[in-house]
């Protein structure tokens, strides 16, 4: 079994792929998923293992270090980020949580296995010799045309359903879809059709079960086992933006009015822009950090402290994002175009304030606490 790598070591070897992560960035958003490329630099640096416990070959990366990696992966790329932080968070589930044949089956020989995963109930099972049949349609399924394996959450049927997770090879299920959107265009976030699929008893997973490997992590609440993910992705594209929008500054005048980094107005927000980023880390650090230590523990968080996280991730997305809002405007009708850098960059920056993690609705669960109190 492979020894687990440190934060610093895994972030070594993306600046070590900085020049094909950058050049396939754009290819990926142009063609609506990951280029083949992009997908073998993945599997060199073993994104998909990063979340996952060291018993089945991964790094078991806590809270604070996802952070770090997902925002030094998005910098470079935002497709391997995205599609990435969902493969890496179906292995963790799935080495976590499987019986030993089951993680047998997708991580023997020092496997990194692909896996795309959606977390929302969208299908139907019913118990049958030896295992499951799964009905369903699952949307959102990002990273689902270049993975081998698919993570699926499904309901019992009956009276009263329960939900499982079960574990489909791509070849079973039906890949569709038009993946046409404005933003995360690269991550090719199709649909997901199981029609009287077989899972066997080995790849399907109880949830309320107890926990087969890697600790206190992984019986997380879903908002908190995905926050840090998510809010790497945010911070390394918006830092991303504020250096090349400072870049583009020093050669762009708009008209007569000279370089743009010869405003101060610009000065202004760029400076603001760059503080409100460092915030929105400095937070996400702090409070994954305190989380990070309590797991180390062997403790587990409360639901308070669940809600909490999906405070965090709201509100330093909301900064973080605000931040390129505030200074898109700035780059003229270049921007407009989809091939410009900064568009792109920017889009991806607003299309992860659109996943459901960010939502404000955290806002309202923390007052509903307060005044409940």
């Amino acid at each position: 079994m492979r020894s687990a790598r440190s934060v610093e070591a895994i972030v070594s070897e993306i600046e070590s792929s900085a020049d094909r992560l950058d050049r396939l960035a754009e290819e990926a958003d142009s063609l609506g998923r990951a280029p083949i490329e992009l997908v073998d630099v993945m599997r060199e640096i073993r994104v998909p293992m990063i979340k996952a416990p060291v018993e089945v070959g991964g790094d078991l990366l806590l809270l604070a270090d996802q952070l770090r990696f997902f925002s030094a992966l998005s910098y470079r790329n935002a497709t391997a980020a995205w599609t990435g932080f969902n493969h890496a968070g179906a292995c963790g589930m799935a080495g976590a949580r499987l019986a030993d044949t089951g993680v047998a089956e997708l991580f023997a020989d020092d496997a990194c296995p692909f896996m795309a995963a959606v977390s929302a109930p969208s299908g139907r099972f019913i118990r049958v010799d030896g295992g499951y049949q799964l009905n369903g349609h699952w949307r959102y399924a990002s990273g689902v045309p270049h993975s081998e394996f698919i993570l699926l959450t499904a309901l019992s049927e009956g009276d009263k359903p329960r939900p499982r997770i079960l574990i489909v090879r791509a070849e079973q299920v039906t890949v569709t879809g038009e993946w046409n959107v404005m933003a995360l265009k690269g991550t090719g976030s199709i649909d997901v059709i199981a029609d009287g699929v077989f899972v066997p008893d080995h790849l399907s997973i109880d949830p309320f079960a107890p926990i087969e490997r890697g600790g206190p992590m992984f019986a997380l609440s879903y908002q908190g086992y995905v926050a840090a993910e998510n809010l790497g992705f945010t911070l390394g594209v918006c830092q991303r933006f504020v250096d090349e929008i400072v870049t583009y500054s020093r050669g762009k005048a708009r008209g007569l009015d000279g370089r743009l980094a010869d405003r101060g107005a610009f000065k202004y927000e760029v400076g603001k822009a760059q503080i409100q980023i460092e915030a929105a880390r400095g937070f996400g650090l702090s409070e994954f950090g305190e989380v990070d230590a309590l797991l180390r523990r062997g403790e587990t968080l409360t639901v308070a402290g669940n809600e909490r996280l999906g405070g965090v991730i709201a509100y330093a997305t909301e900064l973080a994002v605000g931040a390129v809002t505030h200074l898109f405007h700035f780059a003229g009708a270049g921007a407009l175009f989809n091939s410009s850098v900064l568009s792109r960059l920017y889009r991806d920056a607003v299309g992860s304030h659109q996943h459901l993690m960010a939502s404000n609705i955290a806002y309202d669960r923390r007052g509903e606490r307060m005044v409940s109190a």
